[in-house]
């Protein structure tokens, strides 16, 4: 690792984790003050869903072949093969639900963030020396 000069970026950064580990030490939950890239998580969510899709193809593709256990009619674990397709049709479903959650949790970000901009925008309007 490279020494470098600590920049402004640095302290801010050091002082906003200081104060969210205080406030969870403090009553055990975290406050969140700041939603400033809340339009940008759904990309990020987008990112990790692929990753995850990426990840169950490979299990299915690779993990899960049969043809290891198949190299002639009388390899003892020959049986095993069948097992091959459990184990793909397993991670189908583990990758359905995943996906699912990560497409639940996307559409709940962006509901919230909607939700957040109006209500940000009622206070505005109601209190403009407050926005």
């Amino acid at each position: 690792m490279t020494d470098h000069p600590r920049t402004a970026d640095d302290t801010e950064a050091d002082s906003t984790a200081g104060a969210v580990v205080d406030d969870l030490l403090d009553d055990g939950d975290i406050d969140i003050t700041s939603w400033t890239d809340l339009d940008g998580l759904p990309d990020h969510i987008d990112v990790l869903a692929t990753q995850a899709h990426e990840i169950f193809e490979h299990a299915r593709t690779w993990v899960c072949q049969r043809s290891g256990f198949e190299p002639s009619p009388v390899c003892l674990l020959a049986p095993m093969a069948d097992l091959m397709d459990v184990f793909a049709a397993g991670f189908s479903e583990v990758e359905r639900f995943a996906v699912g959650d990560w497409a639940s949790i996307r559409e709940a970000v962006v509901a919230t963030t909607a939700d957040l901009k109006a209500i940000d925008q009622l206070v505005a309007d109601w209190l403009p020396v407050v926005a």
